[in-house]
């Protein structure tokens, strides 16, 4: 899948690393971040600008997210509760993820947009709860940077090697180390919540 996505990528530019971004940061289960670490590569290969790959991924990431931001806001509740039990999102568990961004809105929307799944509905949880759209977006910038320059990075600096690395064993038992060191750093305030009911 991974060559298929780079063939295509070296064809649709940076118009496409745009719109995989947008597509990912709209909640939809697109290979986004595969993209940007693909600029990295190629931007290391000369094909792309490193600094225009990040401003194109920023600018999609953005827009995608401040989309799912607002639809959250206009027509997300009833969707949700008519829909969201097909992506496994009840009104028993949006009531907690609104607890949590109530309580800690910059571990929610930063941390969470990391999180596979959790990621995906965050913007439109935010729009649901009626947190403000400036204070959504400096939290969805942070996490935007973050995100964009870990792949983006990894992609430039793994250059012609990042086949062969990701598919040592440490690497693997490495990233599923850190994912779960998110997942708990992330959802410590959740399990708190949880453990007091």
């Amino acid at each position: 899948m991974s060559e298929r996505i780079f063939e295509l990528l070296s064809i649709l530019g940076l118009p496409g690393v745009f719109v995989g971004v947008f597509l990912e940061a709209l909640g939809l289960p697109f290979p986004g971040s595969m993209l940007v670490a693909l600029a990295g590569f190629l931007s290391k290969q000369g094909q792309f600008n490193i600094m225009l790959a990040c401003l194109v991924s920023l600018l999609g990431y953005l827009l995608g997210s401040t989309s799912a931001f607002m639809l959250g806001r206009n027509i997300g509740e009833p969707f949700i509760k008519k829909w969201g039990k097909y992506i496994s999102l009840t009104p028993k568990r949006m009531e907690k993820a609104q607890e949590l961004l109530e309580k800690s809105a910059p571990a929610y929307i930063i941390g969470g947009r990391f999180l596979p799944t959790v990621g995906n509905v965050t913007p439109y949880i935010a729009g649901i709860s009626g947190i403000s759209i400036v204070r959504f977006l400096c939290y969805d910038m942070v996490h935007a940077f973050l995100w964009i320059t870990i792949f983006l990075g990894v992609g430039a600096i793994l250059g012609n090697e990042w086949p062969k690395i990701v598919t040592y064993s440490w690497f693997k038992w490495g990233a599923i180390g850190g994912g779960l060191l998110i997942l708990l750093y992330v959802f410590r305030d959740l399990l708190l919540l949880h453990g007091k009911k």
